[in-house]
């Protein structure tokens, strides 16, 4: 079986024809084209085949931009690293087109300046061997593997290995990637590879908190994340980030309740909701949370340590109200993680119940029974309200006549 053979068997018909017109179009331009790291990877180890990463020796901007007009497409170009993507009719995700380069760091975790390279040059700056080899896709030596540095013996022996001892320290977030590849694959670190990570972990406080979130959030997007985020755990790669960071018996029993696929926000939940405020938001600074994700895992702390008085609560309207303040994705986070039955019984009242119930009375119809306005029409439909979720009342009508028996009681009226 050719290794052509091997990547046919791995990629969809669609995509595959789409393949063998991108070669003949780069083999008629005179331009090499090959097909780069991960897809390679994963064709020799018979995993189907759905992104479409290419390389040219060549300026891939022209060639993107004849590809894009042959096939009736469109393209993007990425000037500052000789990029560019193909958005082709009928296939869903973009293609990407990359000019061979070489890259260099100015010092540890800052992103590369890029130069133009060869398709050698070009595999070198890669992160691990396995994602370090190339299929030729154009002309006579379509089928050609590009493999310097070992990384078909690797594939085949279930070993991971970086291409140079200064590989973590050039670019730490290959820790994470490193950690995510033995994961996903079963695969082991290379003994020497292992020893290189931990004197790179200081580097990793040098890295952005966006790239630093993306790598973690990629993790999150796996079949099995417990096992790559126990894996940073036991390397020391979490406690770099925050020193409380870690996973324990209880995050893993928090992972191995649900089932795959994880929505990212549940999984910081799990991963940090025990800790302490202060902790929770250096974590969220550093690894630069948005806004609304900072808000709700605070939230979700706040309603873990309320979690005994919420179980005590005597009334749906004194439920509503301790929760009414909580947003609806915080709660049922919440619901995760708090252990008192209780509690989570009112929480899931609340959420799947209580948060609908709404009076038909408001401050329009109060204004024209002789109430006049300000904050008194605010505690009136408060009142209301409290007396339809505990079903002291159940109709307009009866919302109505206990508004007016609120506003003689206090004399409310104008």
């Amino acid at each position: 079986m050719s290794y052509v053979d091997y990547l046919r068997a791995a990629l969809a018909e669609p995509d595959w024809l789409t393949l063998q017109h991108l070669a003949e179009i780069a083999t008629r331009a005179g331009m090499s084209l090959y097909i780069v790291g991960g897809p390679v990877r994963d064709c020799l180890l018979r995993r189907a085949v759905t992104d479409l990463d290419l390389t040219t020796e060549g300026d891939a901007l022209k060639l993107a931009r004849t590809m894009a007009r042959e096939l009736g497409g469109a393209w993007q170009k990425f000037d500052r690293f000789g990029t560019a993507k193909l958005i082709l009719p009928g296939r869903e995700n973009p293609i990407d087109l990359a000019t061979t380069r070489t890259e260099t760091y100015a010092h540890p975790g800052a992103l590369p300046a890029v130069t133009l390279g060869t398709i050698e040059a070009d595999l070198i700056r890669r992160d691990f061997t396995i994602n370090a080899m190339a299929i030729r896709l154009d002309g006579a030596q379509q089928g050609t593997l590009i493999d310097r540095y070992g990384g078909e013996a690797d594939v085949y022996t279930g070993v991971l290995r970086v291409l140079h001892d200064h590989s973590f320290q050039d670019d730490p977030t290959r820790l994470f990637r490193g950690v995510r590849f033995e994961q996903r694959f079963n695969f082991a670190l290379a003994f020497d590879t292992e020893q290189l990570m931990a004197p790179a972990l200081p580097v990793i406080d040098q890295v952005s908190g966006d790239r630093i979130r993306h790598e973690l959030e990629l993790i999150f997007c796996e079949a099995q994340p417990l096992k790559a985020l126990a894996r940073l755990s036991e390397l020391g790669i979490l406690r770099q980030i925050e020193p409380d960071l870690q996973v324990d018996e209880w995050t893993a029993e928090r992972f191995q309740s649900q089932a795959a696929p994880f929505d990212p926000f549940a999984c910081w939940v799990w991963l940090a909701c025990r800790l302490s405020e202060s902790s929770l938001t250096r974590l969220s600074q550093r690894v630069n949370l948005a806004r609304a994700d900072a808000i709700d895992l605070k939230q979700v702390l706040a309603v873990r340590d309320a979690a005994e008085t919420i179980g005590r609560l005597n009334s749906r309207s004194n439920i509503y109200r301790a929760l009414a303040k909580y947003h609806d994705r915080s709660l049922r986070a919440a619901l995760t993680v708090i252990d008192p039955p209780v509690a989570q019984a009112a929480i899931g009242l609340y959420l799947n119940e209580l948060r609908e119930v709404k009076p038909a009375l408001d401050g329009t119809r109060l204004q024209e029974l002789g109430v006049l306005r300000g904050p008194v029409i605010g505690r009136i439909l408060a009142e209301v309200h409290a007396a339809l979720l505990d079903g002291m009342i159940a109709t307009p009508q009866q919302e109505e006549e206990y508004a007016q028996q609120i506003i003689a009681r206090e004399g409310y009226g104008a």
